[in-house]
């Protein structure tokens, strides 16, 4: 063989390892741990944790209510592919169908890390407290009457920072066992994330200790866990879907409420309808103002992540609580 095709036929060997060689650092420029999420605020954990190591796709489209999801077979095919799903049960049964049926040994629901030992009031100005046996009713109001939901847990547990920092710790639990080879950066990430949360549960503690006004009535009943952080009283106007819809008595036994309490201000919400919260307010000379449950950012959110939407929630509770 003369030196010409000697050469060519060398190239010809090469070729198919040097695109071998190509694709496998393609492969390793993106071989991060696939991570699904069930809803933003998991989302947020799982990037702030995972940084670089992490591809994180969320199942809940910005601006959709994660209550009323539901999965395309694109997204069950996601899920079913994934290294790590990272959801919380009792959010969507849609969800929660795929991480039994599709995600078997990957699978993390975070309800448990979560401490949810809050339940929807059964009527108004009460409380319950998961193991209390017992409903603590305020002034007698509202007894009897039946939310859609009551009873059930709330599962709002990120507006409460300190419950987020728990479900934080255990997600980046997760990730070490999926990816030990990262365990180090995990935990960093971890470190970052919760000081953070820290920080913020401390101004919400500090900025709402000296509201004169502690009845937070609400448009649903998302922020039973950021109250209780914080020492205010949520009065939720429907339950904890913002769709369920409260019978006339109950938007009658809240403007009673209202009235003898002397609440200022009624709380609507982003993802809801406000038309139930207008109602109360427009019976009771009150005004309303939006708070945000956080669930997703969109264009319309009061900033581009959580913490600058929890700072304009809190901006608008110190003005609607009126707190010094």
């Amino acid at each position: 063989m003369n030196s010409r095709l000697a050469a060519t036929a060398a190239v010809a060997l090469l070729a198919p390892l040097t695109l071998t060689a190509c694709g496998d650092d393609k492969a390793s420029a993106s071989s991060g741990l696939d991570v699904v999420t069930s809803f933003y605020p998991l989302q947020l954990a799982v990037e702030q944790i995972g940084g670089e190591h992490v591809d994180v796709i969320n199942l809940t489209k910005p601006g959709t209510e994660p209550h009323d999801l539901e999965l395309s077979p694109k997204d069950v095919a996601k899920v079913s592919k994934a290294d790590l799903f990272v959801y919380e049960k009792g959010i969507s049964g849609a969800v929660d169908q795929t991480a039994t049926n599709q995600a078997k040994g990957t699978a993390y629901d975070v309800s448990g890390v979560a401490h949810l030992d809050l339940k929807i009031p059964t009527g108004v100005g009460e409380e319950h407290h998961e193991g209390d046996g017992h409903d603590h009713a305020s002034e007698g109001e509202g007894e009897g009457h039946e939310h859609d939901e009551a009873g059930a847990t709330d599962p709002h547990f990120w507006l409460d920072p300190v419950r987020y920092q728990g479900v934080a710790t255990a997600v980046a639990e997760q990730l070490s066992k999926a990816d030990p080879a990262h365990k180090a950066d995990y935990a960093a990430g971890l470190k970052s994330f919760n000081a953070r949360l820290g920080t913020l549960a401390t101004e919400l503690t500090s900025g709402l200790r000296s509201c004169t006004q502690k009845n937070l009535v609400t448009g649903h009943a998302a922020f039973g866990y950021l109250a209780a952080r914080t020492g205010l009283h949520q009065v939720p106007i429907a339950g904890l879907s913002p769709e369920s819809e409260p019978d006339a008595a109950h938007l009658a036994q809240v403007a009673s409420y209202t009235k003898k309490h002397g609440i200022r201000t009624i709380y609507t919400e982003t993802l809801g309808s406000p038309e139930f919260a207008k109602a109360v307010a427009g019976s009771t000379g009150a005004t309303t103002a939006v708070l945000d449950p956080v669930e997703g950012i969109t264009d319309s959110s009061a900033g581009k992540d959580y913490f600058q939407v929890m700072r304009a929630n809190l901006a608008t509770l110190k003005k609607g609580q009126s707190c010094s």
